[in-house]
């Protein structure tokens, strides 16, 4: 026993880390019966794992774009969301945050629609352009759906409607670690996520939002009932610097436009009206 046992592990052993997660899907599709005992198994990532996991399927996406040395705004730098790489706006000066809700927005300067694609393109056709990037895009989709379950607040009832393999895997796992992340830990990755999608060329953004937008609203509505019933129904409270980080980043999202992407700002108006009180926010009419 100890002998086959040997000859089964050495070669596990020997296979590349990206390997294991096909072999172990594989396997799971074949032996469901496996499934509670795998995932059991499996350690819940931190943080950092997923948002650096998102950084580095993101940064692919980015610099397989042709001509990726255009100059888009880079994460970080003053046009653009500072949530990528590891920043999440904590450090923005209140002369950068965006306009408040109830208050006249001035021109974007935002990454997203400040160039038209054909001006990034250096005259390519964007069928071109979208047969380079498409793998890169399908492989960040991938890294989002990987992660997403462990800072879900998504019921899995809703999580579980599809009847695919990785779908009801991806439920299991949503189910095992419910309750598990904080608040806060799962607006970091929810704006993570959020942010290096914006910060993707008009054409990516074209070809990406379809994909991740409907998934992505479901975990911020999630996230905001979550935070609305510990706060107003629970008792709760947040600290204060943490609701800014909350309210800068939010804002900043609700400038974004194309694609299906002005859903952000209805997701910013039901913060305010349901939590903005944390920070004195009150609905306004638009001006």
């Amino acid at each position: 026993m100890t002998v086959e046992f040997h000859s089964l592990t050495s070669p596990l052993a020997s296979l590349p880390p990206q390997s294991l997660l096909p072999l172990l899907t594989s396997l799971l599709g074949t032996q469901p019966s496996l499934k509670a005992s795998v995932l059991s198994l499996i350690p819940r990532p931190t943080l950092e794992t997923a948002t650096q996991a998102l950084d580095s399927a993101a940064n692919k996406l980015r610099d397989a774009y042709p001509y990726s040395n255009t100059p888009f705004s880079q994460p970080g730098s003053s046009t653009s969301f500072g949530f990528g790489s590891g920043g999440f706006g904590n450090n923005r000066s209140n002369s950068q945050s965006a306009t408040g809700f109830g208050f006249a927005r001035p021109p974007s300067t935002s990454a997203f629609g400040s160039h038209s694609a054909s001006n990034q393109s250096g005259g390519m056709r964007d069928e071109y352009i979208l047969s380079r990037i498409r793998p890169h895009i399908n492989e960040f989709v991938a890294a989002c759906q990987s992660y997403l379950p462990y800072f879900s607040y998504v019921s899995t009832s809703s999580s579980a409607a599809s009847t695919s393999p990785k779908a009801s895997h991806a439920a299991a796992l949503q189910s095992q670690h419910k309750d598990r992340s904080h608040p806060t830990e799962s607006f970091l990755f929810l704006s993570s996520l959020t942010a290096h999608v914006l910060n993707q060329p008009p054409l990516t953004q074209s070809a990406l939002v379809p994909m991740i937008l409907p998934r992505l609203i479901e975990e911020w509505k999630a996230w905001l009932d979550r935070v609305d019933q510990a706060v107003n129904r629970e008792g709760g409270m947040f600290g204060q610097e943490t609701v800014r980080t909350w309210e800068r980043c939010l804002d900043e999202f609700a400038q974004a436009e194309g694609n299906g992407l002005e859903i952000l700002k209805q997701l910013r108006d039901h913060w305010v009206l349901r939590v903005g009180w944390l920070v004195g926010r009150q609905p306004m009419q638009e001006l």
